[in-house]
């Protein structure tokens, strides 16, 4: 008999490298095809499931494309990429604590918990749908950081405000959802997102005191340059405080630093009143930067809590961005973002993390007056 070999085991398939397609699929996004680079992505995504890398990546060209319906959903890859930023949510169960999984807007809970996520500044953003859930019927419930309480309070008012900072129990709720997933289960369109403009509000007594302290000489202008270090993204949006000399060159600006903690170190070769030290230093964060930003005539600072609470002010405000890496949330708009009318969005030159240049960009903006109104 002629001899059989035994057959052995199949060998698996290699890992496909998927480095150089998506670096193809990010420079089509970055050229202004984000069409283009989704449809790339959603293929690669089908021969390769569930690579965070590839969801990244798409929810980036579907946010750019203005695909907002399916961006959200690609966007919960950010609970792979930060597992620590996901909120835990359990109900008590047979056998004890069970997951409970999120809600995505279908049928109509007697009570929802909004769980709070990531930055202040995102927080920031995302609270101004909250009365939106509780026009609705709903009992809210909402765990944010104890830190924007009392910030919060003109968009809190009649939802059960819990701290972040410990856990705790709601008896009743049986829905939940993270913050940033409120547009979508509201099943907003985007000419709603921005909604009601300004929604937050400096306390008047804070105004008087700021704007006695900052004077009313010149152009006043804040600035911030510094971000959280600690944050993945910082890399790519914080400046050195030297890039702002071209603004400090521009005749009649006065500059004030609105920056605290990280960054508040570095030294300017140019003047600069520094309000930081004299800011929010409670438990009560935002509140007295809030008051000088009404006090300023303007906002120039780079991706931080103080663009967002400028934008929620409705006061005008100029964020420089790295000219190539830039965060999900403004990848929609070349200047106005659809989350904020009196902020512009000013890119560092040719694609690049040329932040003097960014800077001298924005110098331009205020030597011509071509600045954003007050919302």
């Amino acid at each position: 008999m002629p001899h059989t070999a035994t057959p052995g085991p199949v060998p698996h398939a290699a890992t496909p490298d998927i480095a150089p397609l998506l670096a193809l699929a990010e420079d089509a996004r970055q050229a202004g095809r984000p069409l283009e680079a989704a449809a790339g992505l959603r293929a690669l995504a089908a021969l390769v499931p569930g690579d965070p890398g590839i969801r990244a990546a798409l929810a980036r060209a579907l946010f750019q494309a203005g695909l907002w319906n399916e961006a959200w959903a690609a966007y919960e890859v950010r609970f792979d990429l930060l597992p620590s930023a996901f909120p835990r949510v359990t109900r008590l169960g047979p056998d004890g604590p069970m997951p409970l999984p999120p809600w995505r807007g279908q049928g109509s809970p007697a009570a929802v918990l909004v769980m709070g996520e990531q930055g202040l500044g995102d927080t920031i953003q995302f609270a101004r749908y909250l009365p939106l859930l509780a026009a609705r019927g709903l009992r809210v419930h909402a765990v944010l950081d104890a830190r924007l309480h009392a910030l919060l309070a003109p968009v809190t008012g009649g939802i059960d405000l819990r701290p972040s900072s410990a856990p705790g129990s709601v008896p009743g709720v049986r829905a939940w959802l993270p913050l940033m997933d409120l547009p979508r289960a509201l099943g907003l369109a985007p000419q709603h997102y921005q909604g009601r403009i300004p929604y937050l509000a400096a306390e008047r007594e804070r105004v008087a005191r700021l704007r006695g302290r900052i004077g009313t000489g010149g152009l006043r202008v804040g600035i911030v340059w510094q971000g959280n270090p600690a944050a993945p993204v910082d890399a790519n949006r914080s400046v050195p405080l030297a890039a702002f000399a071209p603004l400090a060159a521009v005749p009649g600006v006065q500059l004030f630093a609105l920056q605290k903690g990280p960054g508040e170190e570095q030294q300017a070769a140019f003047p600069l009143d520094r309000l930081g030290p004299e800011l929010d230093g409670g438990g009560d964060w935002f509140l007295d930067t809030a008051a000088a930003i009404e006090a300023l005539d303007l906002v120039v600072t780079v991706d931080t809590a103080v663009l967002h609470l400028a934008g929620a002010l409705g006061r005008p405000a100029l964020m420089l961005m790295h000219g190539r890496h830039a965060d999900w949330r403004w990848l929609h708009a070349q200047d106005v973002p659809i989350w904020y009318p009196s902020v512009r969005l000013v890119r560092c030159p040719d694609a690049s993390a040329d932040w003097r240049g960014a800077v001298a960009r924005a110098a331009f903006l205020v030597r011509t007056g071509n600045l954003p109104p007050a919302a």
